[in-house]
């Protein structure tokens, strides 16, 4: 079966670890070919946030969006979403802050092997739009204290989008690049690839 054939579910996303019946719902609010690699994470104990693929992640091959598209000038281009990183790709997020040391080690190791393009680390900006806003009111800026071993990796690396705050604010994108020939079989083995390096935490 081909990605093209995917219609999207549409669908938000919930905490497949705080559901009892998860399993059926990753049946119900997750697109075929990223099931397998949604079930995994969560048999691992690894907080999936987002996922799509389906035929309107499917653009033409210009279309694609690259992690260098994405704009970082916050107070230029408000708008840019993970729907952005999403162009061309299927792609899953996964809550980075949930993630044991081990599991975000292994990731700043992926993003070596596999490449930028497709182990993204990416921040909301709210915080960075949000401030300039609540200063001029006189409000009290919002402080983070993003405290791990691998914060300064992470800042290193991030990409600012926006995205709303009931979210994460850091997560991982893994993104596979897809076309019209991708098929449901070939995105369930690439996300195995990286599932399968990770551990139970």
């Amino acid at each position: 079966m081909l990605v093209s054939e995917i219609k999207p579910i549409g669908k938000v996303g919930k905490n497949l670890l705080k559901n009892k019946n998860s399993d059926e719902l990753i049946n119900l609010i997750i697109e075929k070919p990223l099931q397998n690699a949604c079930r995994k994470c969560k048999n691992k104990n690894i907080e999936t946030v987002m996922s799509s693929c389906n035929k309107k992640n499917i653009v033409k091959e210009e279309k694609r969006i690259k992690k260098c598209d994405i704009e970082q000038n916050i107070f230029k281009n408000k708008n840019q979403t993970f729907l952005e990183l999403g162009k061309g790709y299927a792609w899953i997020m996964i809550n980075y802050n949930s993630l044991s040391d081990d599991n975000k080690k292994l990731f700043f190791e992926l993003e070596k092997e596999f490449g930028e393009e497709v182990i993204c680390f990416v921040k909301s900006n709210y915080v960075e739009v949000i401030n300039p806003i609540r200063k001029f009111f006189k409000i009290k800026p919002l402080v983070e204290n993003f405290d791990d071993k691998f914060s300064d990796n992470f800042k290193e690396k991030q990409l600012l989008i926006m995205y709303n705050n009931k979210y994460p604010r850091r997560t991982i994108f893994i993104r596979m690049p897809i076309n019209d020939s991708t098929t449901v079989k070939d995105v369930e083995l690439f996300f195995d690839k990286i599932i399968d390096r990770l551990n139970s935490q």
